[in-house]
C-alpha cells in the first residue's frame, strides 16, 4: 500500500528522508569546501548540493506543510529607524563557560534571555527592589544563580527555612506576574564537539559554542518580533562581564547582523535588531536577574538530560515563545544538538502549547 504525505505515516517517511537529504546536504557543502581549498573544480560537487537543497525543501514541505518565505522578516521601509517603532528590550545572561573544559567538568553552556516592553521594565525593577527592601532591607542587591537556590551568602536567611520558603514564593511571584517572553539555548558541548567540531560535517556553522548559542537565540528573538502585531525595534543587552569579555560579545553581535545565518539572511536583523548592543552588570534590579534565572534552569536541564524540572522550570515555561508547531526558529528554546533526545525536546515543546500539527 502506497504512502502518502498528508496521512500520519507519509510525514513521518518523508520527515525521515528530510533528515538523511539534510546529512547529505552537509557533507556535500564541506566536500565543495574542501575542494576549493585544494583549487579543484567544485561545478559539479556545487550542483548536487543544490540539487540535493531542492529536494530537501520538497520533503520538508511535504512533511510540514508550506514553509514560510524568508520576506517575513522584510520591514516596511529600508531604514527601520523612521518608522518611530517602540522598544523590545532583550536582556540576555549565560550560565555555565562556552569554551573548551577538561571532560571532568559539567560539559554544558546555557544562554538565556527575556524580552520585555520598555514600558513594563520600570515596572519589573519596583517590584523587585519590593522584594529586596522587604527580605534584605536593601536594594543594592542582585538576584544571582545558583546561590539562591542551593541558599548561598544572603539567600541562607541564617538557617531560617521559614523565611527561605517565603523567599521562594515571592520570587516565584514575580517570575509568574512580570509581562515577558523567555528565549533560550543549551548547548551539549561535547556532543557539539564530537558531532560537527570534530568532524567539520557543517562548514558553516561556528565553532565556538556562544557563537552558536548567540545565533541561534537572536534568530528566535527575529521570528518574534517579526510575527508580533506591535512593531518594535529590538535592543539588545548583555550582562557585563568585563571589558574583553564584552568586546566578544559585541563581535559575536555584529557578525550575526553582518552575515546573517544559514536560516536567517542578515536583512533580517538589520531589520529587526538596533546595530548595536549595551551591556549592564550584576548591579541592583534589572530584568538580566530573570535570564540569570532562566539560564541556570536551562544548563541544569540540559545536565539531566532534559528529562527533569528544574526549579522554576514552569514558571518560565509559560513564558517561552512558541508560534503555530514551534518548529523551524517558531519555538524560544533551543537545545543543540539534539538528535539522540528529539522525542524529549519535541514532548517540552507541545508541553508549552506548540501544535502538533
Amino acid at each position: 500500500m502506497p504512502h502518502f504525505a498528508g496521512d500520519p505515516e507519509g510525514r513521518r517517511l518523508t520527515r525521515r528522508r528530510a533528515t538523511h537529504l539534510a546529512e547529505a546536504g552537509a557533507l556535500a557543502r564541506a566536500l565543495e569546501v574542501l575542494l576549493k581549498r585544494a583549487a579543484f573544480d567544485v561545478s559539479g560537487c556545487t550542483n548536487l548540493a543544490q540539487g540535493i537543497a531542492h529536494q530537501e525543501a520538497i520533503e520538508i514541505q511535504r512533511a510540514a506543510g508550506r514553509i514560510e518565505s524568508r520576506k517575513r522578516f522584510k520591514s516596511k521601509s529600508g531604514q527601520p529607524l523612521l518608522e518611530g517603532r517602540t522598544v523590545s528590550s532583550l536582556c540576555l545572561d549565560e550560565c555555565g563557560k562556552s569554551g573548551k573544559e577538561p571532560e571532568s567538568q559539567p560539559q554544558y553552556f546555557a544562554l538565556a534571555a527575556v524580552a520585555m516592553h520598555e514600558e513594563d521594565v520600570e515596572q519589573y525593577v519596583k517590584a523587585a527592589d519590593a522584594i529586596k527592601q522587604e527580605f534584605f532591607k536593601r536594594v543594592d542587591i542582585t538576584f544571582h544563580e545558583p546561590m539562591m537556590r542551593e541558599r548561598d551568602g544572603p539567600y541562607l536567611f541564617e538557617g531560617n527555612t521559614q523565611r527561605q520558603a517565603e523567599f521562594d514564593q515571592a520570587i516565584e511571584r514575580l517570575v509568574n506576574d512580570t509581562p515577558f517572553t523567555a528565549f533560550g539555548v543549551g548547548v551539549r558541548k561535547k556532543a557539539f564537539e564530537d558531532e560537527f567540531v570534530t568532524s567539520g560535517i557543517d562548514p558553516y556553522l561556528p565553532t565556538d559554542a556562544y557563537a552558536v548559542a548567540i545565533q541561534m537565540l537572536l534568530e528566535r528573538y527575529v521570528d518574534f518580533l517579526a510575527t508580533s502585531p506591535t512593531r518594535r525595534m529590538g535592543r539588545v543587552t548583555f550582562e557585563s562581564q568585563g571589558p574583553r569579555e564584552d568586546a566578544e560579545h559585541q563581535l559575536q553581535y555584529a557578525l550575526v547582523l553582518l552575515d546573517g545565518t544559514q536560516w536567517v539572511p542578515q536583512s533580517a536583523f538589520w531589520n529587526w535588531l538596533e546595530s548595536g548592543c549595551r551591556f549592564m552588570p550584576k548591579c541592583g534590579s534589572h530584568p538580566t536577574e530573570l535570564a540569570d534565572m532562566f539560564s541556570r534552569d536551562i544548563w541544569e536541564w540540559c545536565r539531566d538530560g532534559c528529562q527533569t524540572q528544574p526549579k522554576r522550570w514552569q514558571s518560565f515555561g509559560s513564558k517561552i515563545y512558541c508560534r503555530e508547531d514551534g518548529l523551524y526558529g517558531k519555538f524560544g528554546l533551543k537545545v543543540f544538538p539534539d538528535s539522540d533526545i528529539r522525542d524529549r525536546i519535541v514532548q517540552h515543546r507541545l508541553a508549552c502549547g506548540a501544535s502538533s500539527n
